[in-house]
């Protein structure tokens, strides 16, 4: 009987510790997301909430940021950390050059574009909720609150931020060559989002729900 103890015991012992390393996983992908959270808040939008001062291109020292962010939240960042979190990301949220730091796309406060303006890819996506649908096939792209309009370079990835909005997003498909032929600017992120203005109706066409 003590035998069969202990091998269900070993046998057991993995499988538990497995779970625990789950379960730190898991936890420490939530605590990311979170760090990933309360940094686009205030890298895109309330710099002031930490006292920050951004530059012109939407900078802050890297130092200065991490002491008032762990002084305020209360949550452990470093290097190592946002490091782990830039991994984790299937977007580039954020970008690091020498020692600053800035939300790559997002801002509602006015930042320039880190990259100059370029020829777009030929289709570019937008994916929005049903009621927005409407004023959008009415009067087209607008930046609303945002200092510019965010496309995506996929389908899929349209999907995703649609479906932030609506269950069931609309998806616009962009003529971004035709609009900037016509002399809309559109500016690459170095991720799959690119940064444009205004883009009028005619340049755009609802995609046909799938099922």
């Amino acid at each position: 009987m003590r035998a069969a103890e202990k091998l269900s015991f070993k046998v057991i012992l993995p499988l538990v510790s497995l779970d625990f390393v789950k379960m730190g996983y898991i936890a420490m992908e939530k605590q990311l997301v979170k760090i990933s959270k309360l940094l686009s808040f205030i890298l895109r939008h309330h710099p002031e909430r930490l006292g920050l001062k951004l530059d012109a291109y939407g900078r802050v020292d890297l130092d200065t940021l991490i002491q008032r962010f762990n002084a305020h939240y209360q949550v452990h960042l470093d290097r190592q950390v946002l490091a782990a979190m830039m991994r984790q990301s299937d977007k580039r949220r954020f970008a690091l050059e020498d020692n600053r730091i800035r939300a790559v796309y997002g801002h509602s406060v006015p930042v320039l574009p880190l990259m100059p303006a370029s020829k777009p890819p030929t289709w570019l996506y937008h994916g929005t909720s049903h009621q927005a649908a409407i004023m959008i096939e009415s009067e087209g792209l607008r930046p609303m609150n945002r200092d510019f309009v965010h496309l995506s370079s996929d389908l899929d990835m349209a999907k995703q931020v649609g479906s932030r909005h609506d269950a069931h997003p609309v998806i616009f498909r962009i003529d971004a060559l035709a609009a900037f032929t016509a002399g809309a600017l559109f500016y690459p992120t170095g991720s799959r989002v690119w940064l444009t203005g205004k883009i009028l109706p005619k340049f755009l066409t609802r995609m046909p729900t799938s099922g």
